[in-house]
């Protein structure tokens, strides 16, 4: 085994890493710093982005590695030395990122999974396309050798690959943009308390010199904005995006700015769920999604496996990306009794008038101020439209309520809000079943069925509403013995 470093962009990229550390108190220091301090602030800054290069280019030199056909060997350290020992067989998954500014130096980002602890096991900040393509090589072979001593390797041809109308049609039916206008309203309640005093007082006197008008002129701009760059961020993720089947392996390739490629194995696939939000319902738009057995990463405890498909060709599609399994449900269940959508709206909207006539209560009680017409009418126009949101919201989850299986296969849908979920789920994939409800549903033969799978280092439950006693039996002797 040959001892080898990382390309020299790594040091770069350590700098860059321990700047951001320091960034945000330099920055708040030179706003409350006075004139005869400034003419030091200079020097303190280069003395401290030497010391910072320093240590990125010492974090560089003691990260070393090594390979052999068998196994992955990771040094790092200078004082408290770790070492880590990977064999090739035991990865799960290796996830290639290049960001747009590692391109011209021929150098990717990789993340090596093996499934043990829900996050990467290693990071290369920056190895060389020669490095990473006999790293991945190597993991294949390895790999290959277990299945059958002679195998090689074939790449098949795309399975799957989005197009861009797709993709533009996907990225304008998401609501990310507004999530990001209160994520940006959020930052800036924070920062407000940890800016300088006369920074502070200028905002103020901005904003307490703008009309209504230039409120909602404000206002309309910071949202449209948000949208854009929702837009742009989904836009940039799943551009180009592709699957090729590789042995037992999936490689998925995505991104605009920052190309990014991961081989995903498939024995680590717990469950499909395919996802409609409630826009993308009414273009017929669906997103596929793997809920895995560990995450490569820790924000990521789904991989995103179809970002977007016409909900008519979604079984085609799945059917070339994972061509080992039969999504051909055929024994289909009563999925919930006659009254089950009256069950469902009575039982949401009489356990929201109690929470409500509570704090109502507690209000009164404390603000009796709050007691004129105007308030009233207005607490019975939201209490009426919260009501018609609670019976839309509960007459959908009962609706798109469905179950049925095939001889290894259960699929499941159901509603998440105004969200509609299916999950195609294997048999042996299934960790448990729990069963309840109050007396009066036993009674009627009839309860709330859960079903749990892994995600992650985790579970998952699918929660289904007032399902027959006869279709969970059905289930749980499907469960046990199949077919």
């Amino acid at each position: 085994m040959i001892k080898q470093h990382q390309s020299l962009f790594a040091v770069f990229i350590n700098l860059l890493t321990n700047i951001k550390l320091i960034v945000w108190p330099i920055l708040l220091g030179l706003f409350n710093m006075n004139g005869s301090r400034f003419t030091y602030f200079p020097i303190i800054v280069i003395v401290t982005l030497l010391l910072l290069l320093l240590s990125a280019w010492v974090q560089w030199f003691f990260f070393i590695f090594e390979f052999d056909e068998h196994e992955l060997t990771v040094k790092k350290g200078i004082i408290n030395k770790n070492q880590l020992h990977i064999p090739f067989e035991r990865i799960q998954t290796i996830t290639r990122t290049i960001p747009f500014y590692y391109q011209p130096f021929h150098v990717v980002r990789m993340q090596i999974d093996t499934s043990g602890q829900g996050k990467p096991d290693v990071i290369f900040d920056a190895l060389t396309i020669k490095q990473a393509n006999l790293i991945e090589q190597k993991l294949r072979v390895a790999q290959n050798s277990i299945k059958k001593e002679s195998e090689t390797v074939e790449t098949t041809k795309i399975q799957y690959q989005v197009t861009t109308k797709e993709l533009v049609v996907y990225a304008l039916t998401s609501l990310g943009g507004l999530g990001g206008v209160v994520v940006l309203f959020t930052l800036w309640s924070q920062v407000d308390e940890m800016l300088p005093k006369n920074l502070k007082s200028s905002f103020e006197a901005f904003f307490n010199h703008q009309s209504v008008t230039g409120f909602c002129i404000l206002f309309v701009s910071t949202v449209i904005v948000g949208i854009f760059v929702g837009f742009f961020r989904i836009f940039n993720r799943y551009f180009n995006f592709k699957i090729k089947h590789q042995n037992n392996y999936l490689d998925i390739s995505r991104g605009f700015l920052a190309h990014k490629t991961m081989q995903l194995k498939l024995n680590r696939i717990q469950t499909i769920q395919l996802r409609q939000t409630i826009l993308r319902r009414l273009v017929r738009l669906v997103s596929v999604n793997v809920l895995l057995s560990a995450s490569q990463d820790e924000k990521d405890a789904q991989t995103v496996l179809i970002p977007v498909a016409s909900i008519d060709k979604i079984m085609t599609t799945l059917k070339k990306v994972l061509t080992s399994i039969d999504f051909d449900v055929d024994h289909w269940q009563v999925s919930n009794i006659d009254k089950a959508a009256w069950y469902q709206v009575r039982f949401s909207v009489l356990r929201n008038i109690f929470i409500m006539v509570f704090v109502i209560s507690v209000v009164i009680f404390y603000f009796p101020s709050m007691l004129q017409r105007s308030y009233i009418l207005l607490f019975f126009f939201i209490l009426i439209v919260i009501i018609a949101i609670l019976i839309l919201k509960n007459i959908l989850t009962i609706t798109d309520q469905k179950l049925g299986f095939n001889q290894e296969l259960v699929y499941i849908q159901r509603s998440s809000g105004f969200s509609r979920e299916g999950y195609y789920i294997r048999r042996d994939k299934i960790q448990g079943v729990r069963e309840r409800g109050f007396i009066t549903l036993f009674r009627k033969k009839v309860l709330h069925l859960d079903i749990i799978v892994r995600d992650g280092d985790g579970h998952h439950i699918i929660h289904l509403r007032y399902v027959p006693q006869s279709t969970v039996n059905h289930f749980k002797q499907w469960l046990n013995i199949g077919l």
